[in-house]
């Protein structure tokens, strides 16, 4: 009984991890197509140039290097969870 337990809990836990990683590629998806809708223009009046996005300022969140480190990290947090489910259930398994 608690075999079957573990293993129902195991099979939820890579589904779950299934939905984060989705989750995680809707937000790269989201960052790509902002990012090709919207273009960048480079402005350099100086030595160092400056980047600016043409989008409006509810997608400007978007362009911040921290949302595509949230994107990859919950991709990553999604598989880690897959693999971790998938290596106890060989664990039980064996």
């Amino acid at each position: 009984m608690g075999q079957l337990l573990l293993l129902s809990r195991l099979i939820a836990l890579a589904k779950a991890g299934a939905i984060v990683s989705s989750a995680g590629v809707a937000l790269l998806v989201a960052f790509v197509l902002v990012l090709l809708a919207f273009p960048v223009i480079k402005e350099c009046p100086t030595d160092r140039c400056e980047f600016t996005s043409t989008a409006p300022a509810s997608l400007q969140g978007i362009f911040d290097p921290s949302f595509l480190a949230a994107s990859l990290l919950t991709i990553a947090a999604g598989i880690v969870m897959i693999r971790y489910s998938r290596w106890r259930e060989s664990k039980a398994a064996a």
